[in-house]
């Protein structure tokens, strides 16, 4: 009841945000497809016009309306004297048609007033600026008419010129041709037809075409359209400041939709326009700018349990160690102890990107042998706390596994480590030798002195985020697991579960981010003080690790003083997970030995 109560509480804090997803989706589908009706490129030039108006009727070059008693709303722009713009639709005899033309209310437009005309069989003769082909006659009208209109669709304001309505003659082919003299930046509308359509795909793409009407009609408009994106990184810092976390995930939402308003209405200018290249660089740019925002918007939908909660909630068991260190940072530590007290004492330390669940079957075989098990997870990772700073270098690391165990009165433990926590291990073994009854080191990370790659990017102001966010995507954990492993079996759904656990916890992106930008090492690196690892270590590989490969184990064996190496064929980077029994079995007889 519990979680079904928590499921619900998810539900109704995330809904909205979903809503808006799908809504910004669906803006992003429109402005790819749609494409209304247009007029502003003349199909017909003085002295062409035979050739034209005898054309093939399904000639694409010129614009048709296939349904011309549904109301169109053609827009249109006349650059010179001679411009003549042209649409073209059949009519039955007998059937009402009705145009009307109207003029944006710019001051600098006040006064033009340009002539429609509808040519076509029936119709009767007149006066022409070219030549009318045998049969077809001409009506035009045209007004100066300076009562404003406000459309309620559109929101823009008008001033209605010309329009005529009439009963078709005749079946046929008719055009409707827009000419005069321009004045201005010479634009207008034109509605052809009588009856309004409310289809679903013409809801659907109405704001599309409110977009477009204004941005052809009411030019300034498109900068407007950047006034939330700007608002939304002007407030991003002041939130960012107060930590409000809730108003600067909603202040991105808003910067996100001003983004993709600003970009479709981009796209759709362009591509309207025939400029495919583009249509296609603005379409890109969105997505970039998509992938950045995306990270900000999406992370406190996926971060939203304390490490506390998600200890309580997922792990069932909230023992900490608060540690408070030298330079004033105060973070807990989450740890398990189990197994009998009077038991050798064994401390399991994860990898990079792992956390105490790792160690699930290892865990098992030691409480099994008699073993006290003690796991902790380093800050940064599972339930402990992951502190915004570049405190994640392996010395520090180490020494806050060493205060675990000082919070739980053990002075001596045998330490086992897989990759960075065998480097941790093995930094124990250097700076506190007294205190490692043993070391065991699973495909360590020995010889890096810097941190890999893709650390490198996170110290990038802002990308930085949103790399880390991404590569740490739930849906990434199967791919990763995979690419470490050489056998996969052991990858299930309830495996990859259980690793990706931990990105509910707050401040999982930014401790990535944060260790990505501390140092590798602090004082007495590992790589440059191997020869003062005297404990009794053992080394387990897996003879097909992809990222350590085998040959450090040799390697290490020969700088070690007190170090063997056990090699495990078949199994990759994970060996305690592709092949636990033995890890196991090589494991509990070699800290026996050590023990006795």
């Amino acid at each position: 009841m519990q979680q079904e109560g928590q499921l619900q509480r998810d539900v109704r804090r995330n809904a909205p945000f979903f809503v808006v997803c799908v809504a910004l989706a669906w803006l992003m589908w429109v402005a790819i497809t749609a494409r209304p009706a247009h007029a502003e490129i003349p199909v017909l030039e003085p002295g062409d016009y035979t050739d034209v108006i005898l054309a093939d009727p399904t000639d694409p070059t010129m614009p048709n309306l296939p349904e011309p008693w549904f109301m169109w709303f053609v827009m249109g722009e006349l650059e010179r004297p001679d411009d003549v713009d042209l649409v073209t639709f059949e009519y039955e005899a007998g059937e009402l048609f009705r145009a009307k033309m109207f003029i944006p209310a710019h001051e600098d437009l006040r006064h033009f007033a340009p002539i429609i005309a509808l040519i076509g069989p029936g119709l009767p003769a007149g006066d022409a600026p070219f030549p009318l082909p045998p049969g077809m006659g001409i009506l035009t009208a045209t007004s100066d008419n300076q009562t404003p209109y406000f459309d309620i669709f559109t929101q823009m304001t008008f001033w209605p010129r010309a329009e005529m309505e009439l009963h078709m003659p005749q079946t046929g082919r008719y055009y409707m041709a827009v000419y005069g003299e321009p004045v201005g930046r010479a634009r207008y509308a034109l509605d052809i037809g009588i009856m309004e359509t409310y289809a679903p795909w013409v809801l659907i793409k109405y704001p599309l075409y409110w977009w477009q009407v204004r941005e052809f009609l009411q030019w300034g408009h498109l900068p407007a359209a950047m006034l939330p994106l700007l608002v939304s990184f002007g407030f991003t810092w002041i939130t960012r400041r107060r930590n409000a976390p809730h108003i600067h995930r909603s202040v991105w939402l808003v910067g996100l939709f001003g983004v993709l308003w600003l970009a479709a209405g981009l796209a759709t200018w362009f591509y309207s326009a025939g400029n495919v290249a583009l249509t296609v660089l603005v379409l890109v740019l969105m997505l970039f700018v998509l992938w950045i925002a995306g990270a900000h918007v999406f992370t406190p939908l996926r971060e939203r349990l304390t490490p506390r909660e998600f200890a309580r909630t997922v792990l069932g068991d909230e023992r900490f160690v608060t540690l408070r260190e030298a330079d004033g940072l105060v973070l807990d530590v989450w740890y398990s102890d189990d197994g009998p007290r009077d038991g050798p004492p064994v401390l399991l330390m994860h990898g990079f990107g792992a956390y105490s669940f790792t160690w699930r079957h290892i865990r098992r075989a030691l409480l099994e042998a008699g073993f006290r098990v003690i796991t902790a997870d380093q800050p940064g990772y599972g339930a402990s706390d992951r502190p915004r700073a570049p405190v994640y270098d392996t010395r520090r690391q180490a020494e806050r596994m060493l205060a675990v165990l000082d919070a739980l009165g053990i002075h001596r433990a045998h330490v086992v480590g897989h990759s960075f926590g065998g480097r941790m291990g093995m930094q124990i073994a250097i700076i506190a030798p007294q205190r490692v009854l043993s070391l065991v080191a699973i495909s360590p990370e020995a010889f890096a002195t810097t941190r890999p790659g893709i650390a490198q990017l996170l110290k990038i102001p802002f990308l930085g985020y949103v790399i880390a966010f991404y590569t740490t995507l739930p849906a990434l954990i199967t791919p990763f697991l995979k690419a470490a492993s050489q056998r996969t079996d052991w990858i299930t759904p309830e495996v990859t579960a259980g690793y990706s656990a931990p990105m509910v916890v707050k401040g999982s992106v930014w401790g990535q981010v944060w260790q990505g930008r501390s140092p590798k090492d602090g004082a007495e690196p590992v790589p440059h003080n191997l020869a003062r690892v005297t404990a009794p270590t053992l080394l387990v590989w897996g003879a097909g690790d992809p990222i350590f490969p085998v040959a450090d184990g040799r390697r290490l064996v020969d700088i070690l003083p007190a170090a063997r190496l056990h090699v495990i064929d078949g199994v990759g980077h994970l060996a305690h997970e592709e092949a636990p029994d033995d890890v196991a079995q090589a494991l509990i007889a070699f800290l026996r030995d050590r023990s006795a």
